[in-house]
């Protein structure tokens, strides 16, 4: 259930600031690592936590590295990412994750 910094692209960042960055999220993994997997699938989680309705799916890839690649947009590599059951959670600047899917896909989304 640890949070593991992407030190490597952000090495003049502090890793403590990075971790704050991201905000509750982290938080809200770890409660579904906890307490949640064995009752519901990620996405279900997230959103629930997130309420706000259902989530938005951003279009874009997330590659083996974890960098989320979006034909309009520059490549975004992770801040952050945990494993869970149900696979690596990716964490991007702008409130963005990716969330594992049973077919081995990501769920791209936007939680701020």
């Amino acid at each position: 259930m640890k949070l593991t910094i992407n030190k490597k692209v952000f090495p003049d960042v502090d890793p403590g600031l990075l971790e704050d960055m991201l905000g509750v999220l982290p938080y809200w993994v770890a409660e579904y690592i906890l307490y949640g997997w064995k009752k519901m699938d990620i996405l279900e989680f997230m959103t629930d936590r997130y309420g706000f309705g259902k989530l938005y799916q951003f279009k874009g890839k997330v590659l083996e590295d974890g960098t989320y690649k979006c034909a309009e947009d520059p490549d975004l590599p992770y801040v952050g990412k945990m494993n869970t059951p149900s696979g690596t959670v990716y964490f991007y600047q702008y409130a963005m994750l990716a969330l594992p899917l049973p077919d081995g896909e990501y769920f791209v989304t936007r939680m701020d």
